[in-house]
C-alpha cells in the first residue's frame, strides 16, 4: 500500500452518452419511491373521475341544440322558397287612393295604369320607378306614398295640386274654360269654381289642356297680386286679364276699371306708387277707365289714368 494509506472507494459512475449520471440515478430512485409507495404517493397521477349527472345533462342539451339548429335551417329554406319560387308574394291588388281628390276618377285611372304590375313578387317591387310613371302621366299629383301590405297588396297613397283659379281662353276660335291648380295645369274643362280668381288669357291658337295652361310663377304672381290688391285698398278684384306677349295683367277692380301691371316687374313696387298716389287721385269716387303703374319715371312714382 503506496504511503501506508488505504486505498479509497471510488463509486464508478456508468456514463451514458446524452445523459447526466446525477440525473439517471435520481430518475431511478423516483421510480423505485413509485412502486413501493403504491398510487397514494404524491408521485402518482390522480385520474379524473366520470361524473355519470353531468354526462346525462350534457345529452339533452346537445340535442337541444341541434333541434334550434335544424329548425333555423328549415326557417331559412322555407322562407327562401316563399319569397323567391312561390306566389305567395305576387301582386294580386293595387289599391290607389287620397283622402281629397280634384279629379274622383284619378284613383281607379291610376290602379289600371299599374295593372301591368299585378304579378310581380312584391317584395322586389321598385317604389321609385312607379312613383315616376305616376307624376309622368298625371302632373296634377303633387305627393306619393308607396306602401307594401303583404302579402300581395300594393298602395298607393297620393294627394293633388289644390285647385287655385279659374282660367278662361279666348282665342280667334273658341272660348274655352278650364278650372287650373297651383302648378297651372287643367284639371276641369267647361267648368268653373265660384269660390275661387277669375284669369283670362287671350291667344291666338287655343291652348292646349294637356300642358300647362299658365306657368306656374306667373300664376302665383297674379293670384298674389289680386290678394295684396284687394288687402291694401279694400277693393275686390273681379277678374285678371295676363296679355302673354306684352307681359302685362290688368287687374279688373269691382268699380270696373283697371289697374296695368308689368309681370316682369315687383307688383308691390307697382301698387305702392298707387298708395302714394291716393291724395291726388280718389280711385274710390273718380270714374276710371284705367290706372297704368307700369311707366317708371325719374322719381319712380309716375302713373298714368284715364278717366271714362
Amino acid at each position: 500500500m503506496l504511503f501506508g494509506h488505504k486505498k479509497l472507494a471510488v463509486k464508478s459512475y456508468k456514463y451514458q452518452y446524452g445523459k447526466s449520471p446525477i440525473l439517471h440515478n435520481t430518475l431511478k430512485k423516483r421510480q423505485k419511491l413509485l412502486r413501493t409507495n403504491g398510487p397514494d404517493s404524491f408521485h402518482t397521477i390522480p385520474r379524473k373521475k366520470i361524473n355519470l349527472k353531468d354526462l346525462a345533462a350534457r345529452i339533452p342539451s346537445r340535442a337541444k341544440k341541434l333541434t334550434t339548429l335544424l329548425v333555423i335551417v328549415g326557417t331559412i329554406i322555407f322562407l327562401s322558397y316563399l319569397v323567391f319560387f312561390s306566389n305567395y308574394f305576387n301582386i294580386a291588388t293595387i289599391e290607389a287612393s287620397t283622402k281629397l281628390s280634384n279629379t274622383p276618377s284619378l284613383g281607379g285611372n291610376i290602379a289600371n295604369d299599374l295593372a301591368s304590375y299585378k304579378g310581380k313578387n312584391l317584395i322586389f317591387v321598385n317604389k321609385n320607378e312607379i312613383i315616376e310613371k305616376i307624376q309622368k302621366k298625371y302632373p296634377e299629383i303633387e305627393n306619393i306614398e308607396i306602401s307594401k301590405d303583404l302579402p300581395s297588396t300594393l298602395v298607393i297613397s297620393f294627394s293633388e295640386y289644390p285647385l287655385v283659379a279659374n282660367v278662361t281662353n279666348v282665342s280667334n276660335e273658341a272660348n274655352k274654360k278650364y278650372v287650373v291648380n297651383s302648378i297651372g295645369y287643367s284639371v276641369k274643362e267647361n267648368e268653373d269654381n265660384p269660390n275661387l280668381p277669375y284669369i283670362k288669357i287671350k291667344t291666338d291658337a287655343p291652348l292646349n289642356p294637356g300642358t300647362a295652361l299658365i306657368e306656374q310663377d306667373k300664376l302665383k304672381y297674379i293670384l298674389d297680386a289680386m290678394a295684396y290688391f284687394n288687402e291694401k285698398f279694400g277693393m275686390k278684384i273681379l277678374e285678371a286679364e295676363y296679355q302673354v306677349v306684352p307681359r302685362e295683367v290688368h287687374l279688373r277692380t269691382e268699380k270696373y276699371f283697371y289697374i296695368w301691371l308689368d309681370i316682369q316687374k315687383p307688383f308691390e313696387n307697382q301698387l305702392k306708387k298707387l298708395k302714394k298716389a291716393l291724395v291726388k287721385l280718389d280711385i274710390y269716387k273718380e270714374n276710371l277707365e284705367y290706372i297704368d303703374l307700369r311707366i317708371s319715371g325719374e322719381s319712380g312714382e309716375k302713373i298714368i289714368y284715364k278717366r271714362r
